[in-house]
């Protein structure tokens, strides 16, 4: 019986610098039956010309490059469009998934459809490739209750983690709306959350990619300069899902939930330089 089709889609804007090391890492996936898409937003730097290289190397690897820029949220939302596979891993074009990571991620999605989400441990590493420190997921493995880690997640830390850690089915991403066009920079956890309310999440402990801590990226740049506008957004998820669903927050919930937000942001800042120099 063949294997579903998993494609592994890569946004990019300006990754030269990167985009090679993460399209040979997800092209060294043990799954079978896979496409590697990277939609390139218009690049000014050598991107194109690098990907363009490596797709006539393995036909396995598509590019995609648009003729306007379409910004980070437009560009996110057409690589999961343009995806042929069944199922999708959206990666930042920085980072990196492990060879058995799609093997041993999509069990729970094929064995169970109320799953919406299966997500992986994740190494932290630096721009020399060594790990710093792992990601802090959902504490227990196994599959849980999507509207219980949702509501933790909002009220707590993102206990989905980064988009390199989660795996998805296109369908489901196309029944919640894809990223809301309205979230500009945690895009990524608005949709984990409509994801997870559909239904179940999978956790599995094993570190299975890797997410590379640098200043100068985007999430680098929100933590930082860009905490205040970050912690807007987090005040309008906060109300976003108060408004009903499969979870709820009462007021003083709320309240806490953007408080420790903000607090967040400065601890997470500190923790990133540290990281990022070690």
């Amino acid at each position: 019986m063949e294997k579903p089709l998993v494609s592994i889609c890569i946004p990019a804007y300006n990754s030269a610098r990167y985009i090679e090391k993460t399209v040979r890492a997800a092209l060294k996936s043990d799954w079978p039956n896979l496409e590697v898409l990277v939609v390139d937003d218009g690049s000014e730097d050598e991107t194109v010309p690098v990907l363009r290289r490596l797709a006539s190397e393995d036909g396995r690897l598509r590019v995609l490059v648009n003729e306007t820029n379409l910004g980070m949220t437009g560009n996110w939302n057409k690589c999961v469009k343009e995806a042929r596979g069944e199922y999708v891993k959206l990666i930042p074009a920085d980072d990196l998934v492990y060879p058995d990571c799609l093997k041993k991620t999509l069990p729970p999605l094929l064995k169970d459809p109320e799953v919406r989400l299966s997500i992986c441990g994740t190494d932290l590493i630096n721009e020399e490739g060594r790990v710093t420190g792992s990601y802090a997921h959902w504490p227990a493995a196994g599959v849980h209750d999507g509207a219980k880690v949702a509501k933790a997640s909002l009220l707590f830390n993102n206990f989905f983690g980064n988009p390199v850690c989660a795996l998805f089915r296109k369908a489901d991403f196309e029944r919640v709306g894809g990223f809301d066009e309205e979230i500009v920079y945690i895009l990524d956890f608005d949709l984990w959350l409509k994801l997870a309310s559909l239904g179940k999440v999978a956790f599995r402990k094993e570190k299975l990619s890797g997410f590379l801590v640098r200043n100068d990226s985007n999430t680098g740049r929100m933590i930082g300069s860009g905490r205040r506008i970050y912690t807007a957004e987090h005040r309008r998820l906060v109300e976003k899902y108060r408004e009903g669903g499969a979870f709820s927050l009462n007021g003083a919930e709320a309240a806490f939930s953007v408080f420790w937000r903000a607090a967040r942001n400065w601890i997470i800042l500190g923790y990133m330089k540290i990281l990022a120099r070690r």
